[in-house]
């Protein structure tokens, strides 16, 4: 029998990164420092819980210190923080979602992205 958080994976899939959207997460793994990982699981057999999120760690133990997706079909960018303390916040762009793990990242100075970080917003 599923459990509710399967429902839920099932409910609100994430959607794939766009290739801009890769790039960005290479920009800011680049200047993090400290971060012992972040990874974009994007193989269909891995596990469906981290399937399409960008998969950060800061302890050498492996572990998933923060989870970062966007739901197909939304404008927003969930960020799920297992470690110190449980946490769960939501943000407009992916920049601020990655800028609230560690902010490395400078605010965007190209006029053509719109608040939910689309070229001209047209991800909606």
């Amino acid at each position: 029998m599923p459990n509710r958080s399967d429902n839920q994976l099932h409910a609100f899939p994430p959607r794939p990164l766009r290739p801009d959207e890769r790039e960005l997460v290479a920009e800011w793994l680049a200047t993090a420092g400290d971060v012992v990982s972040a990874y974009v699981s994007a193989r269909s057999s891995d596990d469906p819980a981290i399937y399409r999120k960008i998969v950060i760690t800061e302890e050498r133990d492996g572990q998933p210190t923060y989870l970062i997706d966007t739901p197909t079909g939304s404008d927003y960018w969930i960020v799920l923080q297992f470690r110190p303390v449980p946490d769960v916040r939501r943000f407009g762009t992916l920049r601020e979602a990655l800028n609230f793990v560690r902010p490395v990242l400078g605010q965007s100075t190209d006029p053509a992205i719109e608040w939910d970080g689309t070229p001209n917003g047209k991800g909606r």
